[in-house]
């Protein structure tokens, strides 16, 4: 079998049925894009709790001086696997699971590009990040005490990386060549804008790191050793300044397709958004910042503080929307609109990180960089996406209630936490693995609001874990209304969950970034089948 080839039938692939209930057996070996796509969003919301949790166990040992739990070799491992997890195992995957499914609906196609390229991403996916986890377990890492375990660490991450450009690959080929009729590239989805842009950079940046990856593990496996303390710099720069802020560019997609629905309104101007986050994909390219030598350049500094405006005017641009709208109070708007405000935090965090006279680097500041861009915009964007896409997920809605708690603890928690360690860095000079702190009566106190965060952080990400579960379990084969939002794009022009070809006839020519929207004012080129399932009675 070849990655072009038709997908079977549904009965015979583990696809979704017609009635709209999922169906597991056979998720093994089917290629159907719905299926792969919600076994990403699961795994990664997984991976997130593991991550969470590691970050709750460092807080933790950082409350006193000395290490309690950890030895410290363990310590600095788990230091080194929080961010890993963060990144490669949960943002990442997440929004490539969250693209595998609602690109080919956005766009109006009947299936992903190179279907079985894309199941075969997922399981690559699961086999590395399970590898990488045993690795950490087994004592592997760049201060690991096992060679074996190290090795299969290293070949852990290139494993992730070749399963994240062969994810990437499916996507990218679909929102470029599979779109609807009359869809220009300027009237693509924002999300899928959001993906397209942002994974076409990570597509160049991926194969810099494997072959930075292939490298150390040649000099590790031949010679024992990885270098000096500072290869680890090697792999590190993939999650930090500026290329954090290319990793959650599709949480900014999000919030750009979830803001102007829940509140009845538009962008003033479709290609602003557009020009935002592909700005924001853009300055967030750094494979050619890995180099220690280069973060002194004054390129390294423009690039950093410029990450600023793409971030300011997302806010801006959602702001002026909500604020010409009628905001409500649903949970999918407060956590798009808490990934936005993390965003802007995350980019002026790394706006300072990267001027040398501020001697930030290495310091607790490049934790709290992280933490409001991975914890903060990642982990609420991925909640937004959750809670405002689960009817077409798996044909039920999330709970507002549990959807309110996971924004107060998932922005307040990462808040918390990533203010913390930007205030130790920047106030007691606390080095991002220290334990120790002596002579720094305000370090403990910081330390304490960190672990509070990260604990409300780690709940928050147990809590939507087992409410997607639940929902799923308890009410399988429960419909939800086919566009329960007044949505404005074709995903919400069929049904949830969609058939196996996605869409029941063919669709009408595309002559907006709105198509049901203007179906519901004018009776446009979608009006009838738009009406049908709900899209045109957004009301706008």
């Amino acid at each position: 079998m070849t990655m072009t080839e038709a997908r079977p039938s549904p009965a015979a692939s583990g696809g979704v049925e017609p009635q709209g209930q999922p169906v597991r057996a056979g998720w093994f070996s089917t290629s159907d894009h719905k299926d792969v796509g919600r076994l990403y969003l699961v795994t990664a919301l997984i991976f997130l709790v593991v991550s969470a949790v590691g970050a709750l166990l460092l807080g933790i040992e950082r409350l006193d001086g000395g290490l309690q739990v950890l030895d410290r070799q363990a310590f600095t491992r788990l230091s080194t696997l929080v961010p890993e997890a963060g990144a490669l195992l949960f943002v990442v995957p997440f929004f490539l699971g969250a693209a595998t499914y609602l690109v080919p609906l956005q766009v109006g196609a009947p299936d992903i590009a190179f279907a079985r390229g894309s199941a075969l991403a997922y399981w690559t996916y699961l086999i590395g990040g399970a590898t990488l986890v045993a690795a950490y377990a087994a004592g592997g890492g760049f201060e690991g005490s096992s060679d074996v375990a190290t090795d299969l660490y290293l070949l852990s991450l290139i494993v992730l990386t070749v399963a994240t450009v062969t994810a990437l690959v499916s996507i990218l080929a679909t929102v470029i060549a599979l779109r609807a009729p009359g869809m220009t590239m300027l009237r693509t989805p924002l999300f899928s804008w959001s993906v397209l842009v942002g994974g076409g950079v990570i597509l160049l940046t991926a194969p810099v790191l494997a072959a930075r990856l292939v490298e150390l593990f040649i000099r590790h496996h031949f010679s024992g050793e990885l270098g000096d303390p500072q290869s680890y710099g090697l792999v590190s720069w993939f999650w930090g300044v500026p290329t954090a802020m290319l990793l959650v560019v599709p949480a900014a997609g999000v919030a750009a397709e979830v803001v102007p629905v829940l509140t009845a309104s538009r962008l003033r101007e479709h290609r602003a958004g557009m020009v935002v986050l592909a700005a924001l994909a853009l300055l967030g390219f750094g494979a050619w910042a890995q180099v220690e030598a280069s973060r002194d350049d004054l390129l390294y500094i423009a690039v950093s503080l410029a990450g600023v405006l793409p971030a300011l005017a997302l806010l801006g641009v959602l702001g002026d929307t909500a604020r010409r709208g009628r905001i409500v109070r649903k949970a999918p708007l407060l956590l798009a609109l808490g990934a936005v405000v993390h965003l802007v935090l995350g980019a002026l965090a790394g706006a300072l990180l990267g001027i040398p006279a501020l001697e930030l680097r290495g310091t607790a500041w490049e934790a709290g960089h992280f933490e409001a861009l991975i914890f903060g915009t990642g982990a609420l964007g991925a909640y937004a996406a959750l809670w405002y896409w689960a009817p077409k997920l798996w044909g039920v809605r999330l709970g507002e209630g549990s959807g309110t708690l996971a924004f107060f603890l998932g922005f307040w928690g990462a808040a918390l936490l990533a203010v913390a360690d930007l205030a130790n860095g920047l106030l007691s000079d606390q080095p991002r693995a220290a334990t120790e702190f002596e002579g720094e009566a305000l370090a403990p106190v910081l330390n304490g609001a960190a672990a509070l965060g990260a604990a409300m952080v780690a709940l928050g990400a147990v809590l939507v874990t087992a409410q997607v579960i639940v929902r799923i379990r308890r009410r399988r084969g429960a419909r939800a209304d086919d566009d329960p939002w007044g949505g404005a794009t074709l995903e919400w022009a069929t049904t949830s969950p969609p058939p196996p070809t996605n869409f029941e006839g063919p669709l009408p020519v595309v002559r907006s970034p709105y198509p049901l929207s203007d179906a519901g004012d004018d009776a446009g080129p979608v009006g009838d089948d738009a009406a049908s399932n709900g899209g045109a009675e957004a009301g706008r």
